[in-house]
């Protein structure tokens, strides 16, 4: 079964994250929320709360999929940590899926990992 890790980060914007779990989870995928912070409880850009099921600092092994939703100040957040940063760079290099919604793109350009590859926004 895929594993997949949907990201969040303060501000998120709640229908690209859990839309995309909800419908993955339908399709038998096991979907986990990682909250970015230090804190299981994350408010997304529509004030929100929804809890993760892990914290990044957590993770024992890297899925099949992560999947970034837009949302501001969420990608921004999202930016600005250098763990997650380094995780998306290693996971890049290792040919594993990343899948960024809207705003999201702009972090994996921002880390070199869109050259030479195709992006819409």
């Amino acid at each position: 079964m895929a594993e997949v890790y949907i990201l969040l980060a303060e501000g998120f914007e709640e229908i690209e994250a859990l839309c995309p779990a909800d419908l993955l989870r339908r399709g038998g995928m096991q979907v986990k929320l990682v909250a970015v912070q230090d804190e299981l409880l994350v408010k997304g850009a529509r004030q929100i709360s929804v809890k993760a099921d892990i914290l990044l600092s957590e993770i024992q092994h890297a899925p099949d999929l992560l999947v970034l939703p837009g949302g501001m100040p969420g990608t921004k957040h999202l930016d600005e940590h250098r763990g997650l940063c380094e995780k998306l760079t290693a996971f890049a290099h290792a040919g594993k899926w990343i899948a960024a919604i809207c705003a999201a793109p702009m972090v994996l350009g921002r880390l070199g990992l869109l050259e030479g590859r195709h992006a819409t926004n």
